[in-house]
């Protein structure tokens, strides 16, 4: 024993992934925040890459299904996050 205090433990465990394994992983993100955050990154590029680069390349009915069909899925993937970020929460 050194006489040192102990160093309080965070409440909340930090997450077990990257920020990279996050943004391409399937499954949810490690915490809502780097779900939001993952979800506006990859739309965002998304929409950069239809819409600003390849603008004449792909119609517009398939720009905005892709679009939509990106953000159902963050939807799916955040809803399926929840348990698991409020198990971790409490």
């Amino acid at each position: 024993m050194t006489g040192w205090p102990q160093p309080e433990t965070a409440p909340n465990p930090s997450p077990s992934q990257s920020l990279g394994a996050d943004l391409m992983g399937l499954g949810p993100a490690s915490t809502p925040g780097r779900e939001l955050l993952a979800a506006a990154l990859q739309l965002g590029l998304v929409i950069l890459l239809l819409f600003v680069l390849f603008p004449d390349r792909v119609p517009d009915p398939a720009k905005w299904l892709l679009l939509g069909a990106g953000a159902v899925f963050f939807v799916v993937r955040a809803a399926i996050g929840i348990p698991k970020w409020r198990r971790r929460s409490a």
